[in-house]
């Protein structure tokens, strides 16, 4: 499937439209993060349709409402899970789509940041609470079981 409007950048389709592939598909792959032959694709498809087929086959805007809460409390397994049920694609397109989505919404991408690592939180808490516990209780060996 191709989108209806160009997915490649004004810059790479203006060095696409000059000829410069390589300048395209190199502009391509810095804006996307798609290896060589993804972007090249991309490039092609530009120049046979006069817009570039999205990489994954779908536009990476259908992300699903659920996959964008997912997202926004830092969870990117269950957001590249809905994407995969919403869109029925494979892990890595999925996957892929999901991360380009996160970089190029920079307030989603901060708001994700910001809830994974307070997701992590309580790992570390329990773990603070486990060695302070385990502290006192080698304290308590160590003295020989008496309290003072």
């Amino acid at each position: 499937m191709s989108s209806s409007k160009p997915t490649i950048s004004e810059q790479a389709a203006a060095a696409a439209n000059a000829g410069n592939l390589l300048e395209a598909i190199k502009q391509v792959r810095e804006e996307t993060g798609l290896g060589l032959k993804e972007a090249k694709e991309m490039v092609d498809a530009y120049l046979r349709h006069g817009h570039a087929a999205s990489p994954t086959g779908i536009s990476h805007t259908e992300m699903p409402v659920a996959a964008m809460l997912a997202l926004k409390n830092g969870l990117l397994i269950e957001a590249i899970k809905h994407y995969r049920e919403h869109n029925h694609c494979g892990l890595k397109d999925a996957k892929q789509a999901v991360e380009r989505h996160i970089d190029t919404n920079p307030l989603l991408k901060q708001q994700f940041q910001a809830a994974a690592k307070q997701s992590g939180m309580p790992f570390v808490n329990l773990l603070l609470v486990l060695v302070l516990l385990g502290l006192m209780a080698l304290g308590y060996w160590y003295t020989g079981g008496e309290i003072r």
